[in-house]
């Protein structure tokens, strides 16, 4: 009886501890002094307590998955996609804690003496719970986890969920094997260093999402940013001209040194983009590809580069048909390529960037060539953290390469002719 109220409380702290963690997780106000949460809790344990009195497989902390899986949606409310990916972190942290603690425990003690002894049992049981919770304590875990799970909240994509499943399903039967085998051998050791890859990945996993969902946040706020900056710009080469002049009158009539200064900074802080680049500029479409080339060409320029624009469209060009989504996909990629030439041009001698936009056959061809030094990473420059601007750069080219492979109706292509890099994109009509 005394081995059973131990397993029950056992089971009781594992699943007060899921509450607990998954609460952090998904950042909710539910009270655990709850009767509905209590009692789903209650049931919840009682399942698993009966579980346990069966030889364990792996088979069983899958059931366990979906009964918590089960538990915390109706809890906290969430959708399935939420609560698998949720309590498929909380199960991953407690793997982790269970790992930490085997370590350092498997040469001193032994399965049959774990299971023989309450004490023990509950012990090691309180002690995976501290460890779980410690865990997550740390603020860059809580922090990653938070973004985590704000992402696939806003984006239901199903293969987080899938990735979740299966890396749940063979951390269980390497758990099964370690439990049936829980002794310093070579099994031992080869479950262990795979459930740590596995582990291993899941952290990967989530970090490379949560970077790739900043990079789209990123590239969400300076589209929302260009379409305003579309009409500023229009109005701003009709009255540029007649503000500059009447600072220029201002200045000749004063005498205050500080007043003349104040105004010089002025007009050195305006935007400035050439009225030739804003005269070929004004055939795109509005709606952010228009805004998007306005405001990176005002950096070509700030930064002092030789800059060459020829827009050569119709109205019923294939830019003039893109839906909002098309025109943002097609933005990110502007974006990436006129930075990259604007950042390459910089190191160059000639700093050249000549911009084409064209039409032939239904197809709309966007041009960026500019003049470039060769890296010794060159030939690995679509791959992801490559640059040679140094670490923490190099994940807009890749960033590209994921977006124009969900994409099929633009192309690019990458060549050096003559030392400059030339990035074209081929759009098509959209089927």
């Amino acid at each position: 009886m005394l081995e059973i109220c131990s397993s029950f409380i056992n089971c009781l702290i594992t699943s007060i501890v899921g509450f607990y963690i998954t609460k952090i997780i998904i950042k909710s106000p539910k009270k655990l002094l709850n009767l509905k949460t209590i009692s789903l809790l209650i049931v919840s344990t009682i399942i698993t307590l009966y579980l346990q009195q069966t030889k364990y497989m792996g088979i069983h902390t899958i059931i366990i998955y979906i009964l918590n899986i089960i538990t915390y949606k109706i809890i906290f409310k969430t959708t399935q996609n939420e609560a698998i990916i949720s309590t498929g972190m909380v199960m991953m942290l407690v793997f982790l804690s269970e790992i930490l603690l085997s370590i350092p425990l498997v040469p001193f003690i032994s399965m049959k003496q774990i299971k023989s002894s309450w004490q023990i049992s509950l012990l090691l049981n309180t002690v995976i719970s501290i460890i779980t919770v410690h865990i997550l304590s740390v603020e860059i875990i809580k922090r990653k986890l938070n973004e985590f799970y704000r992402m696939i909240k806003s984006k239901q994509k199903i293969s987080n969920s899938i990735f979740f499943i299966l890396a749940i399903i063979v951390v269980s039967f390497l758990a099964c094997n370690l439990y049936n085998n829980f002794d310093f051998n070579y099994d031992y050791i080869t479950n262990l260093i795979t459930m740590i890859i596995i582990v291993t990945l899941t952290v990967i996993f989530i970090n490379s999402r949560n970077n790739y969902n900043n990079l789209i946040s990123q590239f969400d706020n300076l589209f929302i940013y260009v379409q305003n900056f579309e009409d500023w710009i229009e109005k701003e080469q009709l009255n540029r001209h007649e503000f500059k002049n009447q600072l220029a009158v201002l200045r000749g009539v004063t005498k205050d040194k500080n007043t003349k200064k104040k105004i010089d900074e002025i007009l050195k802080d305006n935007i400035e983009i050439e009225d030739e680049v804003i005269n070929q500029l004004k055939h795109l479409p509005k709606g952010g590809i228009k805004g998007l080339m306005y405001y990176k060409s005002a950096i070509a320029q700030k930064n002092k580069l030789n800059l060459v624009i020829d827009v050569s469209i119709n109205d019923n060009s294939v830019l003039n048909h893109l839906n909002k989504n098309d025109t943002q996909t097609l933005c990110k990629l502007i974006g990436i390529y006129y930075d990259n030439a604007i950042e390459a041009a910089k190191e160059t001698r000639k700093k050249n960037i000549l911009i084409e936009i064209y039409e032939i056959k239904n197809q709309t061809n966007i041009v960026i060539s500019n003049t470039f030094k060769k890296a010794k990473n060159f030939n690995s420059r679509n791959e992801k953290g490559v640059s040679s601007k140094g670490k923490g750069r190099g994940n807009g080219l890749y960033f590209a390469k994921n977006i124009l492979s969900k994409n099929k109706w633009i192309e690019e292509k990458q060549e050096t002719i003559d030392g400059y890099y030339i990035q074209t994109l081929h759009i098509r009509t959209k089927k």
